[in-house]
Formats: structure tokens, sequence, C-alpha cells
């Protein structure tokens, strides 16, 4: 069938939303945002948290510099070593929900993978990974842990 994902039933999916950013009117385009101090502090205690629950096997993430830093503070905190890809469809305005998460194509059936992207895409995300159209809106430096078909696992709101 066209457009089905390929991903093994046992990956878990850990869908981030990007940390707290500096104002819109900061930066020169939405797209060259950067952390504030408080949302590089925020992430660096989600990174501690995931890494009680977890280890990443992959680590995808939208260019735009507040999800490339989110990224880079979660890969640290968790002790992750591979390589951050960047996947350009997990940015807010490119793409649509199922070329987001192509990404996870053909993944091992242990991969456990952070997608770390933006409102309102993240939400799209969880609702079509788990199949629930209640999964609560995301703050800022959430994390919500899916195995695609068989729901949410766990979630993560450093609020």
């Amino acid at each position: 069938m066209a457009g089905k994902i390929a991903y093994a039933p046992a990956v878990l999916v850990l869908l981030v939303r990007h940390s707290t950013a500096v104002d819109t009117y900061a930066a020169p385009s939405d797209a060259h945002r950067w952390l504030t101090a408080a949302g590089r502090r925020r992430m660096e205690g989600v990174g501690a948290a995931v890494s009680e629950k977890t280890t990443l096997t992959h680590l995808f993430m939208s260019p735009y510099v507040r999800a490339v830093q989110t990224a880079e503070i979660l890969a640290r905190e968790v002790g992750y070593d591979q390589a951050l890809l960047v996947h350009p469809h997990l940015a807010s305005e490119f793409g649509t929900t199922a070329q987001a998460l192509a990404c996870l194509d053909g993944l091992p059936e242990s991969s456990v993978v952070a997608l770390v992207t933006h409102m309102p895409k993240v939400r799209s995300m969880a609702v079509s990974l788990s199949g629930d159209d209640g999964v609560a809106e995301f703050r800022t430096g959430s994390v919500c842990a899916v195995v695609p078909g068989a729901g949410v696992q766990w979630r993560h709101d450093p609020s």
C-alpha cells in the first residue's frame, strides 16, 4: 500500500518538542530561534529523566536551531554518541505527518528513536503513531514515548 510506514511495531519512538526558545522577535526568522538559558536547563533535566527510562539508538531532528540545540542536549544527557540526523520534514512548516515519520521506515525492532520537532507536528505525530486522538498538548521540552500501534508508553512533562 502506498504511503504505509514500514517500521517494526516494537520500535519505541520518543516524540520530543524542542525546549524553550527566545521570542519570535529576537531572531531573524523562526528557523533561527535559539534556546534560552532556562530552556537549556530544562532540557538537561529532561535528558536526565529520559536516560533513566531508556537508551537511544537513533536521533532525528528538525533543522531549526532550537530543535538542533534540544537534540544536542538530549544526546549529551542520555549518552548518545551516534550521529544526530537532520530530517527536514520534522520542521513545523515542511511536509506532512507521514513525511515526518518516514525516518522510521525500515528501522530494526529493537530501535529506540528520538524525533525532535515542533508543535503542532509533534502532536499530530503522536496521534498518528498511538491512534489516540486524546493525546495531550506538548509543552516545550515534553517527551511522549510511543510504540506504534500499541499506544503511549509514558510521558515526561518538565513543567
